[in-house]
């Protein structure tokens, strides 16, 4: 091979298709040239974003829970309560007074045929207690002052006779499949919950204002609980929005029992 063997001009065809030139030195001559981007790390994929699923899909499950539905008094006071507390500027994400209820049971995604269950079978059972009138009363946190969680407005009056409502449905809902407990109840009105990475010195804060809130002796707004309501509640980018299925009155006078 002649002394200009280790330098050579060859016409080669490259990845578009076009004839060019490619200059190779040494006597290894690259069929291509290596890509650019080979070493590079592929970039990451980004999840999905998770879309609310579409209440009117065909079988779509609804996210049900039984409450007591609030007057529009205390819906104001409530509103009141959270713009003031809101003012402090606290991490915490209040809730809209609109939707603001006494839940008594929440159960979760639910198939549409055991909705409509609901609807019949529980009429029978609130239908066996009497009305009855609660009031509003202070403020407190869940789960404790050390490290409040959920912000509520507590409630007084016949407290014993809204357990005894919420524990006797819970027959009725075990026989329809949802799995209901019998665990303690402190009958309240979530008012905000504390965002996640909060700061350490909100739990004095919260402490300070509940303190000068108990002073203060917020004013006793009535609650009449009159009916049980199984709600569904829609998620969307604006936040929950919930929808009354089905109401179950209770009795207008204490029941009669024949001996």
């Amino acid at each position: 091979m002649g002394r200009h063997a280790h330098s050579a001009d060859l016409t080669g065809v490259n990845d578009a298709g076009h004839r060019g030139s490619i200059i190779a030195r040494g006597n290894a001559l690259p069929r291509d040239p290596p890509p650019i981007l080979a070493d590079m790390p592929a970039r990451p994929r980004r999840p999905p974003k998770q879309r609310p699923p579409d209440p009117d899909r065909v079988g779509a499950t609804r996210r049900l829970f039984l409450a007591v539905p609030l007057p529009d008094p205390l819906r104001h006071h409530i509103t009141t309560l959270i713009d003031s507390l809101a003012a402090e500027g606290w991490p915490i994400r209040w809730v809209n007074p609109v939707g603001a209820h006494l839940t008594l049971h929440f159960l979760g995604e639910t198939a549409p045929e055991h909705g409509e269950l609901l609807r019949l079978g529980l009429s029978g059972t609130v239908g066996r207690h009497a009305r009855f009138d609660l009031e509003s009363a202070q403020l407190g946190v869940f789960p404790g002052l050390d490290r409040p969680r959920i912000l509520w407005l507590g409630l007084t009056g016949p407290l014993q006779k809204l357990v005894n409502l919420r524990d006797d449905l819970v027959s009725p809902l075990h026989q329809l499949g949802f799995a209901i407990e019998r665990g303690p109840f402190r009958p309240h009105i979530t008012l905000g919950r504390v965002r996640d990475g909060a700061p350490p010195d909100l739990p004095v804060a919260i402490q300070k204002r509940l303190a000068i809130e108990a002073m203060e002796s917020l004013s006793a707004i009535a609650l009449p609980v009159a009916e049980v309501v199984l709600y569904q509640s829609m998620l969307s980018s604006d936040g929950a929005r919930y929808v009354a299925l089905a109401r179950f009155p209770l009795a207008a006078d204490a029941p009669r029992h024949d001996g």
